[in-house]
This record gives C-alpha cells, sequence and structure tokens, in this order.
C-alpha cells in the first residue's frame, strides 16, 4: 500500500494526542513506514474537528489534503470499523488523475 502511495508522490503522516515518546515507541515496535506527529496541545485535532472532549483523545480519521490544503477525502475509523485502505489508494489516484 505505502508503495502505491509514494508513487503517487503522496505523503503519509499520522497525528494524535499521545507523546512523542509514546509514538517513537509505537513507530519503531510496528516499523511504520511513515512518520508520527504528537498534537499534544490538542490545536490539530480541534482545528479538524476530530477531537473527542468526551475521551481526551483524537478521534481515528483520514484525511486527504491535496497541494492546495483541500480536504478530498475523509474517512472515519474504529477499533471495530477498520480504516479501507482500498478507498483510500482510490481517492488518492482520483486526485493525482486531475
Amino acid at each position: 500500500m505505502y508503495q502505491r502511495l509514494r508513487e503517487l508522490n503522496t505523503e503519509v503522516l499520522g497525528i494524535s494526542v499521545d507523546s512523542f515518546a509514546s509514538h517513537k515507541k509505537f513507530h519503531d515496535e510496528l516499523k511504520l513506514p511513515f512518520d508520527l506527529l504528537s498534537d499534544w496541545d490538542r490545536k490539530v485535532t480541534q482545528e479538524y474537528g476530530v477531537f473527542n472532549f468526551k475521551e481526551g483523545v483524537a478521534n481515528r480519521v483520514s484525511f486527504l489534503i491535496d497541494k492546495k490544503g483541500i480536504i478530498r477525502f475523509k474517512q472515519e475509523a474504529t477499533l471495530i470499523k477498520p480504516r479501507n485502505i482500498k478507498e483510500m489508494i482510490r481517492s488518492v489516484e482520483e486526485v493525482h488523475a486531475e
């Protein structure tokens, strides 16, 4: 999957409200092929409307943001309903084809 995204010149980043240390451990354990960013002050997750104030965490949401900063795709996931990677790649391919 990540190889296909690289072919489409797509940068993948993960972001959550977890600490930098937590991200590093998670990243290293899973050998993730993308960087994880910490939104420690919760500004980004609130700006994108994905911060869950009740739980104090960011909801699991994936965005495809084009080079102009426009959100072109949004997908919500949960532990029960994982991300649909094929749908995400299809959306990237559509944007890339334009």
